[in-house]
């Protein structure tokens, strides 16, 4: 287990409690669905509560931006306005599609300039909690940043579909402990139907590792890691570490009594999250329904193994620090060939790798087999290499960003072509 984010419980709840009565914090922002082109506009917002005396850098005027929804497959277009200084990249992390859509500066193409728009439409292959964001991870970390959902096409067996953005702020630089927020809010309060499994999506969109624990009467199970399906199985005790950029899809199984608190652990007491309440009639015991396990949600289609024999290795240090400016490139690969990356953290702190375009494995310590779900945010513990097998499936240039734990300064920008 990574855990070096240690905050103490007072210091989060006299801050968190503070802006509530104040009223400074919103109220738990709506999924909106994607119909038909949505604005993404980005603009410098004085939001003091969050960002002190620096503005935070929203898309809509939003904490986080809207939630976009589409089914698998369909098309989703989009207009990014910027107003800002800096030229603005928008990236959609773990989507397999085509480079050119994100327009990253002098890589894959052009950013929005300061002032400029940008059209971007493309068809989400794959169901699942995406990310979409700047591709320049400080505009990110301020702000911009927003879920992407994808939905299947199948009819949904859930009671709720939630999708929980958090982020991470430090109002005055002298803190030593950020506010964290759900969907804009500190510790908001969710409605969940009584007596019905609902899929939560917990979407970490902060600089760090949190190790997020579930406290509920009945077992929670995990259906996707980063976006991809997997086998379900029951989180331990209830408890999983979520890494910076990573998403965790579980099931949540309400009662009609006693609400499911989540919280994220410290090396003191636990913070809390949020709390889902039961609405509705719910069971006749108030408890919940004695529901069996969930059934694997529908594939996507990615290969059940991965030919490691003729794989193409690059180390890739993450050493840093590093800029964005030219993402050199670790090499070019045929299209359907395998590539591992051994990603090697010499520092004392974890870092947070983020994979643009395919998805990967982790590996076993001797390259034996793989860990049995996908990621395209990897966690590298301190003093650690982690190795990550992909299959280069996708023709282009894509990049690897690693972030430092805590607070988030970029530690290597690669990027590897597949032809």
């Amino acid at each position: 287990m990574l855990r070096y984010w240690d905050p103490s419980r007072r210091s989060v709840l006299a801050g968190a409690a503070a802006l509530i009565a104040s009223g400074a914090l919103p109220r738990l922002a709506v999924a909106q669905p994607a119909a038909g082109p949505v604005r993404l506009k980005a603009a410098s917002v004085e939001r003091i509560e969050l960002g002190g005396s620096k503005p935070l850098e929203l898309f809509q005027n939003l904490l986080p931006g809207p939630v976009l929804r589409v089914k698998r497959g369909a098309s989703l277009a989009a207009l990014v306005d910027n107003t800002l200084k800096a030229p603005l990249s928008v990236v959609f992390p773990g989507v397999r599609t085509a480079d050119a859509v994100a327009g990253i500066q002098g890589f894959t193409g052009e950013a929005v300039a300061p002032t400029g728009s940008k059209d971007i439409s493309f068809a989400p292959p794959d169901a699942g909690s995406f990310f979409y964001r700047a591709f320049d991870p400080a505009q990110m970390l301020r702000g911009l940043v927003g879920a992407l959902i994808v939905e299947e096409n199948e009819p949904s067996p859930f009671a709720a579909d939630q999708a929980l953005v958090i982020q991470s702020f430090s109002p005055d630089p002298t803190m030593k402990v950020p506010l964290l927020t759900v969907n804009g809010a500190v510790s908001p309060t969710i409605e969940s139907p009584a007596g019905g499994r609902s899929r939560v999506r917990l979407m970490n969109a902060s600089p760090h590792f949190l190790r997020v624990h579930v406290v509920a009467a009945a077992p929670c199970y995990v259906l996707a890691v980063d976006g991809q399906p997997t086998e379900p199985f029951v989180m331990k005790d209830g408890r999983a570490q979520i890494t910076p950029g990573g998403r965790l899809d579980i099931t949540v199984d309400m009662g009609t009594a006693n609400p499911v608190v989540l919280e994220v652990e410290t090396s003191q007491l636990p913070v809390q999250l949020a709390i889902l309440v039961p609405v509705g009639p719910g069971t006749a015991t108030g408890a919940p329904a004695n529901l069996p396990a969930p059934a694997p949600l529908p594939s996507n289609g990615l290969p059940a193994t991965i030919p490691l024999d003729n794989a193409t290795r690059y180390q890739v240090s993450l050493g840093g620090p590093a800029e964005l400016n030219t993402l050199p490139s670790l090499g070019t690969v045929e299209k359907g060939s395998t590539v591992v990356l051994a990603l090697e953290n010499p520092h004392d702190v974890p870092v947070a790798v983020q994979l643009f375009g395919t998805p990967a494995r982790i590996l076993d310590g001797v390259d034996d087999g793989w860990k049995p779900w996908w990621h395209d945010a990897i966690a590298v513990p301190p003093k650690a290499t982690v190795r990550a097998a992909l299959v280069a499936s996708l023709p282009g240039k894509w990049p690897i960003l690693a972030q430092r734990a805590g607070d988030g300064v970029l530690m290597a920008a690669r990027s590897y072509q597949v032809k």
